[in-house]
């Protein structure tokens, strides 16, 4: 095991690094929801959000509020609901990391009232938009610290459960580059959604499992693992149906050795989590089982057939094209001839993310790098199948092309906004269905449900597979296409959706440059979104974290050597 001075190093040296390349700000509806929902519960002790006719303490609250009003007599209800007894309105997204988020909102509500000129900046610069950036310093502290701590932590768990597997520091590490550089697990480390924070909680409890998997039987192990365990629900609700076959794994485990009843300390470190859930959830709606989601029914309708297959290859959310480990893993896991431990837990693990969210319209996930609903199947197979098959020493040669492949699909994630592609994309979809609909080969109820759902579209067609797009986009935002001399959005579509796609049109509403300031010029990157705003060379902003990072990275490897 390393000392703890080497994994105090990989950790900081990550952490100050995922904060080098990361975001300037909230780039995805979901998160700015959740950040309002912590910024009411700093300011009220409540994350109830107050519509604009009952109070709202900003305009963003009352856009956010006012927008789950607008959609509550609908059948299946968007983003929240009306608490029990109450006019506030609670967004769905995990409480538990509506929480994590009150500490970054705190320091951010700091910096806000001591700097409020930067505050004043970015609303002359966003203009019209500047409702959906409100609280920059909040929205860029929530960005740069949860997601880099969330991607530190989940490689440090990693390389640790490599370790209890049997391999030396170096194969350790090794794995643990495979797993989070080279898969879309890179992606938790940068976006600012509940997946990152759940997914280093879901691998807490998985290495408390191969902690007692391999012999371990202290009560704080299985303590600390139930714990990590309802931290990972509390944070990200699908994650409750992963914790089962964790349980049962120690069980299992314990059976063996014949002390079955330990199990009860995992099942006490995580009781609490569900008692909390439980217990808020009343408390807003007035049943212990309501989080504020749509019935499942409602939204888990697809057919899985389709949408497990999109989720495997669709060309801009397969799992398979974007972690491409998997083509060593998943062969390495159905082998029987290969020695692997866990084996049931990892193809368990595995298959439930898939069959779940197989059977949802939004199998896309959203605004995000890959489909993040099922990134926790691809970590969770690679954390057990890499370490034991250990395909670097069987086929290295074929392990490293596919690393560096990995590694240059990560890379594609960070050079352009999620959100700016995504516009074009959508764009760019209605586009080349509308010249369908003028040339007659198809209808108007198809146009219709085009329109309805255009990331069904443009997630799963070639044309649009952000491996391509966002290099495109990268490439104007570079030599400014994005924007003329006066920093104002360049509409037209060879501006746009032509280059990116090969897709032209006429129409001004499929025609538009990125609406927001911040998804043009590289101003998604937070070095280039402050450096814009405090008037100063971005490279002086990126060589605060990058500096400390690489050097206590480079002194870790050097730990991590002394075998």
């Amino acid at each position: 095991m390393p000392r703890r001075r080497t994994l105090l190093q990989i950790w900081f040296g990550l952490f100050f690094t995922f904060v080098a390349v990361a975001n300037g700000n909230l780039e995805s509806v979901d998160s700015a929801m959740t950040m309002h929902a912590a910024r009411a519960l700093l300011l009220r002790s409540d994350s109830g959000l107050r519509p604009s006719a009952h109070g709202a303490e900003s305009l963003a609250e009352g856009l956010i509020a006012d927008e789950i009003v607008s959609h509550e007599a609908e059948p299946v209800p968007r983003y929240g609901k009306r608490g029990k007894n109450s006019e506030l309105r609670y967004v769905w997204f995990p409480m538990g990391h509506v929480w994590l988020l009150v500490p970054c909102v705190a320091l951010g509500e700091v910096l806000n009232r001591a700097f409020p000129e930067i505050e004043a900046r970015y609303r002359e610069a966003a203009g019209d938009n500047y409702v959906f950036g409100m609280f920059v310093f909040d929205q860029m502290l929530v960005a740069l610290l949860l997601p880099a701590a969330s991607g530190a932590t989940i490689f440090l768990l990693l390389l640790l459960i490599a370790l209890l597997f049997g391999c030396t520091r170096r194969e350790a590490a090794l794995v643990a580059v495979a797993v989070l550089f080279g898969s879309q697990c890179f992606a938790f480390a940068r976006e600012t959604l509940s997946d990152g924070p759940g997914m280093a909680c879901l691998l807490g409890a998985l290495y408390a499992v191969v902690c007692v998997h391999q012999g371990s039987d202290r009560r704080i192990t299985l303590l600390l693992g139930g714990v990590a365990a309802g931290m990972a629900a509390l944070t990200r609700y699908p994650h409750a149906l992963m914790v089962p076959p964790l349980a049962l794994a120690v069980l299992f485990a314990l059976w063996r050795r014949s002390r079955p009843f330990a199990v009860v300390f995992f099942v006490l470190g995580g009781l609490p989590f569900l008692v909390l859930l439980c217990s808020v959830n009343y408390a807003r709606h007035g049943s212990i089982a309501d989080t504020g989601y749509p019935p499942f029914a409602s939204w888990f309708n697809y057919p899985i057939w389709f949408g497990a297959t999109k989720l495997c290859i669709a060309a801009g959310k397969g799992i398979l094209w974007l972690s491409p480990m998997l083509w060593l893993a998943l062969p390495q896991a159905a082998r029987r001839a290969v020695p692997m431990q866990l084996r049931w837990l990892a193809w368990v693990l595995f298959a439930i993310p898939i069959v779940l969210f197989g059977q949802t319209n939004g199998w896309q996930s959203g605004q995000c790098w890959g489909a993040r609903y099922v990134t926790p199947s691809v970590v969770m197979l690679l954390a057990l199948a890499l370490p034991q098959g250990k395909p670097f020493r069987l086929w290295p040669r074929t392990f490293r092309c596919l690393l560096c492949l990995g590694i240059a699909l990560s890379v594609t994630s960070v050079i352009a906004p999620t959100r700016g592609v995504q516009q074009l994309a959508a764009q760019g979809v209605e586009a080349m269905y509308a010249q369908r609909l003028a040339d007659g080969t198809i209808s108007e109820a198809d146009f219709k449900s085009v329109q309805d759902d255009t990331a069904d579209h443009f997630s799963f067609q070639p044309r649009f597979s952000p491996v391509h797009a966002n290099w495109s986009y990268a490439w104007r935002s570079l030599t400014g296409g994005f924007e003329d001399d006066n920093g104002k959005p360049r509409n037209g579509a060879q501006f746009t959706i032509e280059p990116l796609f090969g897709i032209t049109s006429t129409k001004a509403d499929y025609t538009k440059a990125p609406d927001r300031w911040e998804d043009r010029g590289f101003r998604h990157l937070w070095c280039r979104f402050f450096g814009a705003l405090l008037g100063v060379p971005f490279w002086w902003l990126l060589l605060i974290p990058m500096v400390p990072g690489l050097a206590l990275l480079w002194a870790a490897h050097r730990g991590l050597s002394k075998n």
